[in-house]
């Protein structure tokens, strides 16, 4: 099964391009999260580090099946201490296995990447990597690449057909989708691609998702697709902005975002005309977020902070929290969590959304509403956590969330408890979506 786009895997800088996958691979093997580890990829050229970064993308989501195609061709595994040869071995079977690049590019280049430590193991790596490019072609066993408390995890949740869909939807390459200011917005934005299609090689795709989002493949560099400079769009997945098309905000309510960057939500929650204060405990992503607020020319009270050590001396009409989690939902986007999410991590991380949740209610105002989010797939960190919530605290309700209010290709995502639960199985022939959970409550008047 390919799942990237076709590369010779030639031009300047190959040596160079594959030996920094190698060394982001064995970096994120070492406990680097996929965005720490791209700075092994700085000082290539532009073309060099957007394959480099392919290969290990690609080398991530088919990890499992990688481990299995190996074992016949190799009597030991390399040892553990020895992790760019490693890493080397598995970039180059990525290549040759799912990014169809040419057998003799992937095989010379990424023997001759290797270095002097790697010297003991560079006839291996040939030999290796000739024996899977004669190898019979091997069916795609999406599920091999998942470690087996995640699968159990998600056929007890979702049942067997569900938990194999989504299985293979996070092997795909994910599109870009991006959120409007306005429809009007979205249709400037639309002329323009479809005018720079028609001067292009390699014409970008695209799928309207609702009246102010669009999904592009082949969409290249953000920040040069049109109007960018102008605001008038930002990047979110289309299951990351539910939760604000949900929430009962009208312009000029008074809303606390919490943990808000980068700022998806913060921008959904400035365009609609609340008055946001938005909190996270990351300064650099906090920059981030201000940055996108200066470009899409929007406001918002940015403060940096932990919520749980926060006091800010007065409550909200209106709270969202989109809550720490294992992030299992974004796995499309980030396929390095396999290998650093373990079992019993949603348990740990649904007490600390526990003691959150408890502040946020205690900052509600009395009538006002709660949001409560997550892009987890585990029922712990979602469904459970809600239930938990309102059992912990009488003067919450939930507000049911209502399917009507959903763009198209969502009128399951809405549970019989008025939840919304999406799954990287939903929106199949649109590439998919993330894994998200939200719930909201009202908080009962006072008596």
């Amino acid at each position: 099964m390919n799942t990237q786009s076709k590369s010779t895997g030639r031009g300047r800088g190959v040596n160079a391009s594959r030996r920094a996958a190698a060394s982001m691979l064995a970096a994120i093997e070492r406990g680097k999260t996929l965005d720490e580890a791209r700075d092994k990829l700085d000082g290539l050229a532009d073309n060099d580090r957007a394959f480099a970064n392919a290969m290990v993308l690609s080398a991530l989501r088919h990890y499992g099946e990688i481990e299995i195609l190996l074992q016949p061709f190799m009597k030991r595994p390399i040892p553990g201490r020895s992790h760019l040869a490693r890493a080397l071995l598995y970039i180059g079977v990525a290549q040759i296995v799912y990014m169809q690049v040419a057998p003799h590019a992937a095989i010379n280049e990424t023997v001759g990447a290797t270095g002097r430590r790697e010297q003991p193991f560079r006839g291996l790596i040939n030999a290796v990597l000739r024996r899977v490019a004669e190898a019979v072609p091997i069916a795609a066993d999406p599920l091999a690449s998942l470690p087996e408390w995640m699968i159990n995890s998600w056929q007890a949740a979702y049942g067997e057909t569900a938990c194999a869909a989504i299985a293979e939807n996070i092997q795909q390459l994910p599109a870009l989708d991006l959120q409007f200011t306005s429809a009007a917005a979205m249709t400037e934005f639309t002329a323009a691609i479809q005018a720079r299609n028609e001067a292009s090689d390699s014409p970008a795709r695209q799928h309207v998702l609702s009246a102010d989002c669009l999904r592009l493949e082949n969409a290249g560099a953000v920040e040069h697709l049109p109007f960018f400079a102008d605001g008038t769009w930002w990047v979110q997945d289309i299951a990351a902005s539910l939760a604000v098309r949900l929430f009962p905000v009208e312009a000029g309510d008074e809303v606390l975002d919490i943990c808000a960057a980068p700022g998806g939500k913060t921008l959904q929650l400035a365009a609609r005309g609340g008055r946001v204060t938005a909190l996270d405990i990351s300064a650099s992503r906090m920059r981030r977020l201000q940055e996108n607020l200066t470009r899409t020319k929007l406001e918002a009270d940015c403060q940096t902070g932990d919520f749980l050590d926060w006091q800010p001396g007065r409550q909200w009409s209106h709270i969202l929290l989109d809550a720490p989690c294992s992030a299992t939902g974004t796995l499309r986007r980030h396929p390095d969590l396999k290998l650093h999410r373990r079992a019993g991590s949603g348990a740990y991380m649904a007490k600390q959304q526990a003691d959150m949740l408890d502040k946020a209610a205690a900052l509600t105002k009395a009538g006002g509403a709660l949001m409560f989010c997550v892009c987890s797939l585990e029922p712990e960190e979602g469904e459970a956590a809600a239930a938990a919530f309102l059992q912990r605290n009488p003067r919450f309700q939930a507000a049911p969330l209502q399917a009507e209010n959903l763009p198209a290709g969502f009128a399951t995502a809405i549970s019989a408890e008025g939840w919304l639960r999406t799954t990287p199985a939903m929106l199949p022939e649109a590439g998919g979506c993330d894994g998200f959970f939200a719930a909201c409550f009202h908080k009962k008047a006072d008596a």
